[in-house]
């Protein structure tokens, strides 16, 4: 969105995403080549058939993602204080490592828990 538009991410792509990565956003967001929304619906218009199979298989996604981040935040407390402004590749790397700690935890406990009946 506005805010959104004045980010580092947004004016620098570049330094955030390599070949073959990109963002998913909602539809509030401007479609990029690195940012992957929703179609919209054209004023006065209609999506085709195969923008309304992207725009559900796409929601699908989201959704699961979402559901997945929900239940991470609520078993580690300390992603949902994880609020800092990444301003560059030393906050984007510190955050990754945190969030891939928290999952290496996360299969880790279910792991166990499998093996414990």
């Amino acid at each position: 969105s506005n805010v959104f538009g004045r980010t580092r991410v947004a004016r620098n792509p570049d330094d955030f995403f390599g070949a073959n990565q990109w963002l998913w956003a909602d539809s509030a967001y401007a479609s990029q080549v690195w940012c992957v929304t929703p179609f919209k619906r054209p004023p006065g218009g209609a999506l085709t058939r195969d923008q309304k199979t992207f725009n559900y298989h796409l929601s699908k996604v989201r959704v699961r993602s979402e559901h997945f981040f929900g239940s991470i935040k609520g078993r580690f407390q300390s992603l949902r204080e994880l609020r800092f402004p990444i301003q560059g590749k030393k906050e984007l790397d510190y955050s990754n490592m945190w969030i891939r700690c928290c999952l290496i935890l996360h299969n880790s406990i279910i792991k166990i828990k499998k093996s414990l009946g």
